[in-house]
């Protein structure tokens, strides 16, 4: 009788297991990329323990979408799950898109992706815009701090005097200007071309982006400047086929799962940020420090820039844009004070899951 017993809860596992519904997803940067290394089958796995084993997922990371085609990929259903760059796709979401032109205010990653997680969870016209294109939001991480990463020293805002720098957004492109440079367009898998060919002198880029693009054998110097990080990047976002495929507790499932995926991309630019930093030194590359006017050059240049952030918002059509950037600040201060202590991605995971993603109606959210 045991044998029997044991034999068909055996049965009942497997059939439970072969019956699990898998999400197709797209991590899209690659097979090395963080995201499809420990990101995305951390999601997978937490999903299908919070959901019984009900829910399973499978990664396809290169190949299928590439990260300019995922908006329309989500939608059409090509893909379930996958990053939503929103600067590729600004004229899509001029409301989400408030976040990156606040980038340059923080240095936490922590509490900047979760602030802009709250912002866009919580945000009407932010949902308005994401239902639109196809996809339900679940959350965004963040880079490290933005350094100059050059092949010339850079000490001085005289020293920028005719740099042709590759920057990764409008805010960026515009305070390289203020310093004297000439900002330049590129992909991020051009920046080692760009830099060994002198096409570019400098790129502005995560400290960890030494590692990641491998440019230890053409940076020669890193201006650090500490201003601005990359946060307009929703890194799980869901198609809508999948989420009516959901009922509302596998909805909430796959928003805490995602929490895990997300803050392993911002613990990872963290660690790699400092692995990069002791390996440069190693290879050579010198760590600057500018000077005071340089420094004041920057200071000067976010002030002016979040003087003039609403005007600018209002005549891209975004509605209210003083009191949408005075929340986003109430929420980026109120974040750096929960980060305070956290130390792992889990811990960050399940904090942003407990203050954000409890609190949402997983029957109507995204729909």
């Amino acid at each position: 009788m045991k044998f029997i017993a044991f034999t068909a809860a055996v049965l009942a596992s497997t059939a439970f297991a072969a019956s699990a519904d898998e999400i197709r997803a797209t991590s899209s940067f690659g097979p090395s990329h963080v995201l499809a290394t420990d990101g995305y089958p951390a999601l997978f796995n937490k999903l299908s323990e919070l959901t019984d084993g009900r829910w399973t997922g499978s990664d396809t990371p290169s190949g299928l979408l590439s990260p300019g085609e995922m908006n329309t990929g989500l939608r059409d259903g090509i893909s379930e799950l996958g990053p939503i760059i929103l600067p590729y796709f600004a004229a899509n979401y001029p409301e989400s898109g408030i976040v990156g032109e606040l980038s340059i205010l923080g240095t936490d990653n922590r509490a900047i992706s979760s602030a802009v997680t709250e912002y866009i969870a919580t945000c009407a016209e932010c949902q308005a815009e994401f239902k639109s294109n196809g996809h339900v939001f679940l959350g965004s991480d963040a880079t490290t701090n933005y350094q100059f990463l050059s092949t010339k020293p850079i000490r001085s805002a005289s020293d920028m005097n005719g740099l042709r720098i590759r920057t990764a957004g409008s805010v960026f492109t515009r305070f390289v200007e203020s310093l004297g440079g000439e900002p330049v367009q590129m992909p991020s898998s051009e920046i080692f071309e760009g830099l060994s060919s002198g096409v570019i002198d400098a790129t502005y880029s995560s400290v960890a982006d030494l590692q990641n693009a491998q440019l230890y054998d053409v940076v020669k110097f890193v201006t650090l400047v500490d201003q601005g990080v990359f946060n307009a990047a929703a890194m799980t976002n869901a198609s809508n086929t999948l989420w009516a495929r959901m009922n509302a507790d596998d909805r909430r499932a796959l928003a805490h799962a995602s929490q895990y995926a997300q803050t392993i991309g911002v613990q990872s630019w963290r660690d790699t940020t400092d692995e990069a930093r002791t390996a440069g030194e190693a290879a050579g590359i010198e760590f600057i420090t500018p000077d005071e006017a340089m420094q004041g050059m920057g200071a000067d240049f976010r002030v002016e820039h979040l003087a003039g952030v609403a005007a600018a918002l209002l005549e891209r059509g975004v509605t209210n844009p003083e009191e949408k950037v005075a929340r986003y600040e109430a929420l980026l201060a109120k974040w750096e004070g929960l980060v305070d202590g956290v130390d792992s991605a889990e811990a960050l995971a399940e904090l942003r899951y407990e203050e954000i993603w409890s609190k949402i109606d997983f029957s109507t959210y995204g729909l």
